[in-house]
Parts: structure tokens; C-alpha cells; sequence
């Protein structure tokens, strides 16, 4: 479902009061010769409370026409349960928005609910938490996946490092690919975790859930679009309509499809053979052989070698930093496409249990609950 959005509210549509009536000040954190910026975030009071609540930026123009806003930036399911690693189920859009409404009240804020509901949306993550099952653990699929053929586009120096391998962190200016272990994020300290707005809950909830093996391996897909142009690109190319509002964007199946698209599109299809059964080389060969009766023996040898190198320590990342050294980008590109052509000769009806487990909780998409913990709207 979706995780963190990022709303704007024209400015004539928000009131500022302070429990007496009077107007309360927020922030001024930079004054350019373009606009003028203010932040209001909860106060010390508002969080002693124990609950969540969002962050606000108001924006002020000075050389555009265009109409001032102010911007609401919070996580969805945080704000009802205190923690992200309950999902939504999509039903509780109005409880969303009731919630959302209440809070900012407590916060000197007034916006009516229906202009909370048909705010339009500038960011979104969408998000799936997916429980591991047979033994299999995180740090081990993340390893597996960090061997990806992503797209330069991507900068991936930071998945290399990032946490000792726990998380695999993809990322343009405009939108980002985050796999990572959840539960073990949960215990980090903000300059190091993923999700750098742990609630008191959520980090106590790590430490009850830290006795609970079985309940520990879950790995959590992040699509990030930062950007409003990129996610209307996005939306627009899953079907859907641009500059959606609050309302359109909390969607079960929108959320399903963009992550089924990014898990597809930039991890499984490119790099099906590095997810295939353990295979003897001389089982791979047989397998490339038979699966193209019109592959000669030479070219099926070179695709047995590409296939082993790009399963070998760091992938085809790391074979690609040698291979670029020494040719062209073209070069790389027809490599590229012969290790897409050898996986998908050797991995049909081959895949490993784990890229299974994967393709059908995504398929299924229902929202993540912790077995054994009461979930209550707080």
C-alpha cells in the first residue's frame, strides 16, 4: 500500500490557530530571492503524547504567479498504528483522513476534510512488506539481488554499504528503488536506518519482535517517486491518470502495480539466471542447448561463461565496470542482452524458491499484520 505522501493545500485553505484562537507562528527556515519557506513540526507537547504527526512546509512566491501552498508530508499507516510495518488493506481511507485531520488540529492547524481528501498528491512511496518463509533470510536475498544488472541511471555505489548489506538502495533524483530488511532497520538509529521516522512504538515493537525468529525475516520493496513529474510518468505508464488527488492515490492495486512493475521491470526480467537453481556448468550448457535447438556450440560456450560471470562475487555490476574499461557502451549493452537471452533459457520452471515466495505475495498483495500483536487505531 502506500507509505509516505507528500500533499499540497493551497494556502486560502488553511487556517493557523493556537489553543486560545490566536494566530500561532511558524518557522521561517529560508527567505531567497525566489520564495520565502516556513516549517511548522510537531512540538515537544504534541509528541510526548505518544502519537505521530505530520511535518509542514508552507511556501510563499515572490517572482510566480502560481498559488502559495502549504505542504503535508506524512507516513499513512504510521499515523494510524504507529508504525509502518502494519500495512493498510485500503479500506480505511476515511479513518485516514478523519485521523489526519485531528492531528493537525492538535497542532494549531485547521484544513477541512474534504480538502484533505481531495488534496493533490507532489510525492508517494508505495511500499510491500512480504514475511519470508523456509528458512530463508533477508541479508540472504538481498546478497542474491545486489548482483542486479540495474540501469546506469541508477546510482547503486550506496547498496554495496549501506547497513552490511541489509539493504540493496537504488536511486535518481527523481525516483528510488529501496529493498531492505524492516524488522533489523527498526533497531537502527536514524543517521543509519532506511526510515529515518521511527515513532517510540515502532522501536519498541523491534525489541518485542527481536525474540520472534519467525517473524523477523521481513523484507519490505520502496518505490519512491520524489518527484511530481516522474510519478505522473509513472502512473500515466500503469494506465492511470496524471496529477492524481489523496483520494485516487490510496489504491491497493495502484500501489500493486507499481511495485509488481519495479520488482519486473529493473530486477527479474533483467536478471532471471541469477535467481535460477545452483546448476553444474555442464547442466547449464545442456540447459541453453536445449531450450534454442539453433544456438551453435561456440555461442552457447561464450553464454555458459557470460551466465557463470554474472553470478559470480558482485554480479553484473562489477562485471560491467570491468567489461567498460576496455570497450565502448554499445559493448556492454549487446552483453547485457545476451545474459537477459541465456537467463531466460535456463531459468523456465527453474527459479529459486525464494523468487517464488516473492512473485506471489506480490500477486496476492495482501497487507502485512504482525502475527501475534494487536494492531489498534491510536
Amino acid at each position: 500500500m502506500i507509505d509516505t505522501v507528500r500533499l499540497l493545500v493551497p494556502k486560502c485553505d488553511v487556517k493557523t490557530v493556537s489553543s486560545d484562537g490566536e494566530g500561532s507562528s511558524w518557522q521561517l527556515q529560508s527567505d531567497t530571492n525566489q520564495y520565502r519557506k516556513w516549517v511548522k513540526n510537531p512540538s515537544a507537547k504534541d509528541l510526548a503524547t505518544g502519537r505521530y504527526f505530520p511535518r509542514l512546509t508552507g511556501y510563499r512566491r515572490k517572482s510566480f504567479s502560481r498559488e502559495d501552498a502549504v505542504v503535508l508530508e506524512f507516513s499513512v499507516p504510521k499515523l494510524l498504528y504507529l508504525n509502518n510495518l502494519d500495512e493498510l488493506d485500503g479500506t480505511e481511507f476515511t479513518k485516514v483522513v478523519e485521523t489526519l485531520e485531528v492531528r493537525l488540529r492538535q497542532m494549531g492547524i485547521i484544513v477541512r476534510r474534504d480538502v484533505l481528501a481531495g488534496a493533490s498528491v507532489s510525492s508517494v512511496h508505495f511500499s510491500k512488506n512480504v514475511l519470508l518463509r523456509d528458512g530463508y533470510t533477508v541479508g540472504h536475498l538481498i546478497s542474491e539481488m545486489n548482483k542486479v544488472n540495474l540501469r546506469k541511471t541508477f546510482d547503486l555505489t550506496r547498496s554495496r554499504y549501506i547497513n552490511n548489506g541489509q539493504s540493496l538502495y537504488a536511486h535518481t533524483a527523481s525516483h528510488q528503488l529501496v529493498i531492505y530488511d524492516k524488522v533489523a532497520d527498526m533497531g537502527k538509529p536514524k543517521k543509519r536506518a532506511i526510515d529515518k521516522d521511527q515513532t517510540t512504538y515502532q522501536m519498541a515493537l523491534f525489541k518485542e519482535l527481536k525474540g520472534k525468529p519467525t517473524l523477523n525475516e521481513v523484507i519490505r520493496f520502496e518505490i519512491r517517486l520524489n518527484h511530481k513529474r516522474k510519478m505522473n510518468k509513472v502512473l500515466k505508464g500503469l494506465g492511470y491518470s496524471e496529477n492524481p488527488t489523496f483520494k485516487d492515490i490510496f489504491s491497493v492495486e495502484m500501489s500493486k502495480a507499481v511495485v509488481v512493475a519495479y520488482w519486473q521491470r529493473l530486477i527479474k526480467e533483467r536478471n532471471l539466471g541469477l535467481f535460477s537453481l545452483s546448476l553444474s556448468l555442464k547442466d547449464v550448457l545442456r540447459a541453453v542447448c536445449i531450450a534454442d535447438g539453433n544456438t551453435k556450440p561456440k555461442q552457447a560456450i561464450y553464454l555458459v561463461g557470460l551466465f557463470m560471470l554474472g553470478r559470480d562475487e558482485n554480479g553484473m555490476r562489477e562485471l560491467r565496470s570491468i567489461v567498460d574499461k576496455r570497450s565502448h557502451n554499445r559493448t556492454w549493452y549487446r552483453i547485457a542482452s545476451d545474459m537477459q537471452k541465456v537467463s531466460n533459457l535456463i531459468s523456465t520452471n527453474k527459479l529459486r524458491d525464494w523468487v517464488s515466495q516473492i512473485d506471489d505475495a506480490l500477486l496476492d498483495y495482501t497487507a502485512y499484520r504482525q502475527e501475534g500483536f494487536s494492531t489498534t487505531c491510536i
